[in-house]
């Protein structure tokens, strides 16, 4: 087989290695992971295609300089290419997120640095793999066997899609995370509470049954202040209910039913000069501050929409 020229690649820049080290690095990564599966259907078919194992994607995986580049390109052009073609289309898939957790966990950086390293990854394979096509030879016929693993890859994600990307990702102080803790904790207990109408306007909505609440409960029990939080439109319009029922409770009979009264009075004692702020105030500033960030950043979001007519409809119950 014929090799890619040595005046095309001698035309790479000297620093190409050091631009493109990441995006080896990852992509490689993925590729292991992919292909450490031999048991399910997806690696089998792409190592059928592409005659990648798990041995050398470790190989190209050793590369460490702009030298050792250059002699993949020469010896394994193909194995090179396919390296690049199968991690960016595995990042695209539900069997990236280990990858992607071990990389931010490595590199110390937050959800969204991590979500603008891989895309900056892929747009630079995906530059590359075209620059690949254009000068490795033609008998390869890259062109056509790049649709063959796509396709392949396009009908895995349609029957495993990946999980929806984050629609926000959000940080929340000590207090802001003890009083989002509070809110689904309050609103978990409802059904609990008694007979009324307030309670089972509540209890008909899907997502404050207290099933529902349960996973983010959990996350939220792990959760440290500060740390990035991402949330799905769902997960984020179930956080906006319920912060917005438990303002709700703090200003109802509510709270007394609930026995939760004498620990949250309505006002402090007053000092002889001015009188301190109350719990229920605190509360409401922080329903308030997260609901308004939520209905000013997404202002025409239809599920947000509905959800804010829903809490409408639950006041009137009160």
């Amino acid at each position: 087989m014929s090799t890619p020229s040595d005046n095309w690649l001698e035309t790479l820049p000297p620093d190409f290695y050091d631009q493109l080290a990441h995006c080896l690095s990852l992509h490689g990564m993925a590729c292991v992971e992919l292909l450490s599966r031999p048991q399910d259907a997806l690696p089998r078919q792409i190592m059928a295609l592409t005659g990648l194992t798990t041995a050398r994607v470790t190989e190209l995986n050793t590369i460490a300089s702009h030298e050792q580049l250059l002699n993949a390109l020469q010896k394994q052009p193909l194995d090179f290419y396919n390296l690049l073609l199968v991690g960016r289309l595995t990042l695209d898939t539900s069997l990236a997120k280990p990858v992607l957790e071990y990389v931010q966990r490595q590199m110390g950086i937050g959800i969204a640095q991590m979500q603008q390293l891989k895309t900056y990854c892929q747009e630079l394979s995906g530059a590359f793999l075209l620059t690949l096509e254009q000068h490795l030879p033609t008998d390869l016929a890259l062109g056509l066997h790049r649709l063959r693993v796509e396709q392949v890859f396009h009908s895995y994600v349609e029957a495993h899609p990946a999980p929806a990307p984050p629609a926000a990702t959000v940080r929340f102080s000590e207090a802001q995370l003890q009083m989002v803790r509070l809110s689904l904790l309050l609103v978990h207990s409802l059904p609990e509470a008694g007979d009324h109408a307030f309670l089972r306007a509540v209890a008909a909505l899907s997502n404050l049954q207290p099933t529902a609440l349960e996973p983010m409960i959990g996350r939220l029990g792990e959760l440290q202040a500060t740390e990035e939080l991402p949330l799905t439109m769902p997960e984020l319009v179930q956080l906006y209910q319920a912060m917005q029922v438990c303002g709700m409770v703090f200003v109802s009979e509510v709270l007394e039913r609930l026995g939760l009264e004498a620990l949250f009075p309505a006002r402090e004692t007053e000092t002889a000069a001015t009188p301190a702020p109350s719990h229920r105030q605190a509360v409401s500033e922080m329903v308030s501050g997260f609901t308004r960030w939520v209905q000013h950043t997404f202002p025409e979001e239809p599920a947000l929409l509905a959800a804010r007519q829903q809490v409408l409809a639950l006041a009137d119950a009160l």
